[in-house]
């Protein structure tokens, strides 16, 4: 194998032709429908959108570049259980399935936070909501953005900013021009890349290990394949109780956000919108268990060959850990590694483009919903592309601030989702789940749970002390002169423009984020050959630096903490200040599998909150289905 760690020129070219595709389809799209220049049309597709590039929107939305690249980085350190989130996000779909989209779909809105206008009979509800969830989208935005800059950069030497510009440039530019339906038919494609990409590793990977036999052999006695984390203790990583109910409180909150709303009333009808989430439980578990399956041969493969590229200082961040593995098992199949790292920028572009999409519609909808009441639609549309633009921009600077982000970019992500997503799940919830559900319990819960859910998070990644990560592979043969997988020692040392300089890579710090109280161990020598650490302290110096309870939990308990305090504080809170007799809400604005529990058969005038040119419409709706 060549010692030659840089992408060859027909990678080049397929990373280009794959780059080039998306501009392509918003071209297409912005010329296809030129005279239908609506927002109706330009962020949902004219309510006519097919079923199947629906449905791999919606998953190639959320599982972006940062599950492609921070999701190996997990199971390569920490073993098997962060792919079981996928479980996790499958359930919830089901609860998805039975209530979000019976509720959302018949009100037929743009803006999901309208929905919390139209309950509460309050903007402020609204604005505060929708304030929090745009600024979480925001900066979600920019780490999905920053993840394949990184793989790029590991890759070919480019500089991170000339990588978050190409990135970043590219979903704006065919976001902008083609709307909602340019991001749903890029997203297919670039979900069939990145399903490409996961299958491509997994055999080349298995091939060169020897087998699937010894691929699992080597994980198994490396402890990659620790699917017994049973443990209901909520300080412990990654447990089969956190990924499965904390996982399906965090992608609950992702269900009741814009994205997912935006495509779900892009359908033609409910059935076909509920099919969208059938099908996403199928894609969720498929792409859990290529996760695993890739993320098990990167260790079988470096444990075989005796280098760990990150111990050995042939990359900077543990995230380009994949992006290493590819450029070598790859490198005599021409093409290959290129096909890889457009499936590492289908996923981020993915991602990137559904949230500059959401946010438009936000601020159209939401923010500048009265200024533009009295511009054509035309007008207003062309606004919304510029909107898209401006976002764009944003974002690419963000990205670019933050490349010094320390830690695995899955978990800092889900922490996000979970921090911000679960308070804005209880109010939601508060509000479809209970007729007496007020706009001061929906403000107060929110309020608590978001400072709370914040306060840990920020603790936690400032005071915590995670688990230190499984034994990785040694360094004994990196530097050997005869191993053909790795650059030689006069060979590396060189290689600035890719990789830490021997004086360098000694003095890096680690870049996951352990605190300075576990960097130092002693090496012990068990059972399997294998080494483990154990921190040399008294237990009176255990005591001192442990911190705070909360600062302990386990960032997959974010959303769901958050949504229980919303919501049993929203509900306290409403139940203190309700006032008898009070009108109920309307019944389309409760989950319909609860309406007849609450026995609802009012029908309210819900036209006060709808944008004038569908009041009639909605109004006909209300009459016909009640």
């Amino acid at each position: 194998m060549s010692t030659n760690v840089s992408l060859q020129i027909a990678d080049y070219v397929v990373s280009a032709v794959m780059l080039f595709i998306p501009l392509a389809i918003g071209v297409f799209f912005a010329i296809k429908d030129a005279k239908k220049s609506n927002r109706d049309e330009y962020l949902l597709g004219g309510r006519k959108m097919s079923m199947l590039p629906v449905a791999l929107s919606i998953f190639a939305t959320f599982a972006s570049a940062i599950s492609l690249m921070g999701v190996l980085t997990e199971v390569y350190y920490n073993g098997a259980m962060h792919p079981t989130f996928q479980l996790g996000f499958g359930l919830a779909h089901v609860v998805g399935y039975v209530t979000m989209i019976p509720l959302i779909y018949p009100l037929q809105m743009t803006s999901i936070y309208e929905y919390l206008h139209l309950r509460f009979q309050s903007e402020l509800v609204r604005n505060s909501v929708l304030s929090i969830a745009m600024i979480q989208t925001f900066f979600y935005m920019a780490i999905a953005l920053l993840t394949p800059a990184l793989g790029l950069q590991a890759a070919a030497g480019i500089p991170l900013y000339v990588s978050v510009l190409i990135v970043g440039s590219i979903g704006t530019i065919y976001t902008a021009i083609g709307g909602i339906k340019s991001v749903v038919w890029t997203d297919a494609f670039q979900c069939c890349i990145m399903f490409t990409g996961l299958l491509v590793m997994i055999g080349k990977g298995v091939l060169l290990v020897g087998g699937v036999d010894k691929v699992w052999s080597i994980a198994e006695a490396g402890g990659r394949t620790n699917f017994n984390q049973f443990s209901p203790d909520p300080r412990s990583r990654t447990t089969w109780w956190g990924t499965l109910i904390g996982g399906c409180f965090m992608w609950l909150a992702n269900i009741f956000n814009q994205s997912s709303t935006q495509r779900i009333c892009s359908m033609r009808t409910m059935r076909e919108a509920k099919m969208t989430y059938i099908i996403n439980i199928g894609i969720f578990l498929c792409y859990g268990s290529l996760l695993f399956s890739v993320g098990i041969v990167i260790y079988a493969y470096f444990e075989h060959i005796q280098c760990d590229p990150y111990k050995a200082g042939f990359i900077t961040n543990k995230n380009q850990l994949s992006t290493y593995f590819v450029l070598h098992v790859l490198q005599d199949l021409p093409g290959m590694s290129g096909l890889y790292m457009s499936s590492i920028f289908s996923g981020g572009l993915s991602t990137l483009s559904s949230g500059m999409n959401a946010l438009a519609a936000n601020t159209v909808e939401d923010i500048l919903q009265r200024p533009l009441r009295n511009f054509t639609e035309q007008r207003t549309t062309l606004i919304t592309k510029l909107i898209v633009l401006i976002y764009g921009v944003l974002i690419i600077v963000v990205a670019y601030l933050a490349k010094d982000l320390t830690g695995s970019v899955s978990q800092i992500s889900l922490s996000v989702f979970g921090a911000c997503g679960g308070p804005i799940l209880g109010v939601f919830l508060l509000g479809a789940c209970v007729p007496r559900g007020n706009k001061y319990g929906a403000l107060v819960g929110g309020a608590l749970a978001l400072a709370l859910t914040m306060w840990m998070s920020v603790g936690n990644q400032l005071y915590g002390n995670p688990p230190p990560p499984l034994p990785s592979p040694s360094t004994d043969m990196c530097f050997s002169n005869t191993s053909d997988h790795f650059l030689s020692s006069s060979d590396w040392t060189n290689r600035s423009d890719h990789f830490l300089s021997s004086s360098d890579w000694t003095n890096r710090s680690d870049h996951f984020l352990y605190s300075s109280d576990w960097t130092t161990y002693n090496s012990t020598w068990q059972t399997n050959n294998l080494s483990i650490y154990t921190k040399l302290v008294s237990s009176d110096q255990m005591d001192a630096a442990r911190p705070l309870f909360l600062y302990q939990i386990s960032y997959e308990w974010y959303g769901f903490i958050g949504t229980i305090i919303s919501f049993v504080v929203g509900l306290l809170v409403s139940l203190c200040t309700y006032k008898c007799p009070q009108q109920s809400p309307n019944v389309r604005l409760i989950f319909p599998i609860l309406a007849k529990v609450w026995s609802l058969d009012n029908v309210n005038n819900l036209s006060n909150t709808i944008p004038h040119d569908k009041r009639l419409d909605y109004e006909l709706q209300v009459q016909a289905q009640i």
